[in-house]
């Protein structure tokens, strides 16, 4: 009975999980497949079994975290790859032929692990003064196909608060002009389809770094913007989110940057700047693409909180 209910339109179940969370998010759905993979320790979700899901019970969920945790990965990570393992049980929870009144399982093993599972750390995300930007750009050398990337990956990314994923998937054919602006098509959270406005500087960095790298727009329309330059078997391959937090953590240490920086911190980087520039809210809330304007209201309120602050009438020195 359980081998019947592994395979439905000839797709292996968690799969079919995984395209329909795909239709939302391609991004989370490729997160929830590596986590899913991670804790079953299989290298194809193919290979994972109804009775391997049935087997799992808290014993296993708590130890997957301590096991986490002793590798020392990051309490949001942790808390992350919770989150995936208990949506698949979620899902298959709903499952009941009601003929039978069979049910796959009756239990989210991962569902109730509030305090088994790391507290995470709220410390506000480093972020680049407009000065440190500056700094930051003309310290790298172009004279290298690398230098040129990086460049230009770090311009695009510190003038229009693109996210991780919204980078790396962006592709040549995405690139275009739009009335009279230079506009670049992106997939919003949601798997929204969205265009971002780019500066002139930004997109003849764009253009130098495609040229260099023996590529053009009319040719290689399907090609990757971004794309790696190295001998580790990663050379053309679209770059994977562990390189460009590797990339800005090298740029910034060379550029003697002594913040602790992440690919999300340029777009921490764009916003902050947009905000002290004067930028309305409702204007900044497009440029980040936030679906909600509360989102907005805490990087405000971020830069509120030091502008006329209390201990500024303390004088003792």
């Amino acid at each position: 009975m359980s081998k019947g209910l592994e395979v439905f339109r000839n797709k292996h179940f968690i799969r079919y999980f995984l395209e329909i969370r795909a239709l939302k998010s391609k991004y989370t759905s490729l997160s929830y497949e590596r986590d899913i993979k991670d804790f079953f320790k299989v290298n194809d979700i193919e290979d994972i079994t109804i009775e391997d899901i049935i087997r799992v019970n808290i014993f296993h969920a708590q130890d997957f975290i301590m096991e986490l945790e002793a590798k020392g990965l990051a309490s949001a990570t942790i808390n992350r790859k919770v989150s995936s393992l208990s949506a698949l049980y979620k899902w298959l929870m709903k499952y009941a032929d009601n003929y039978s009144g069979f049910q796959i399982i009756k239990f989210n093993p991962f569902g109730n692990l509030k305090e088994e599972k790391p507290t995470i750390n709220n410390n506000e995300t480093e972020f680049l003064t407009e000065e440190e930007c500056k700094i930051l750009l003309s310290s790298i050398n172009t004279s290298t196909i690398l230098g040129l990337r990086n460049k230009a990956l770090l311009s695009l990314a510190l003038t229009t608060a693109l996210r991780k994923s919204e980078i790396i998937n962006i592709k040549l054919k995405d690139i275009i002009t739009y009335g009279q602006y230079d506009v670049i098509k992106v997939i919003r959270k949601g798997n929204k389809a969205d265009i971002v406005k780019i500066q002139q500087k930004v997109k003849e960095l764009i253009h130098e770094y495609v040229l260099c790298s023996e590529r053009s727009f009319e040719n290689n329309k399907e090609s990757y913007l971004f794309i790696g330059h190295s001998l580790n078997g990663q050379n053309k391959e679209k770059l994977d989110p562990s390189t460009l937090n590797y990339m800005i953590k090298r740029v910034c240490k060379e550029a003697n940057i002594n913040k602790k920086l992440r690919v999300h911190s340029t777009r921490h980087t764009a916003i902050t700047i947009a905000i002290t520039k004067g930028v309305t809210i409702e204007k900044v809330r497009e440029f980040a693409a936030h679906k909600n304007i509360s989102t907005t209201n805490r990087y405000i309120h971020s830069i509120d909180k030091l502008k006329e602050n209390a201990g500024d009438v303390i004088e003792l020195l």
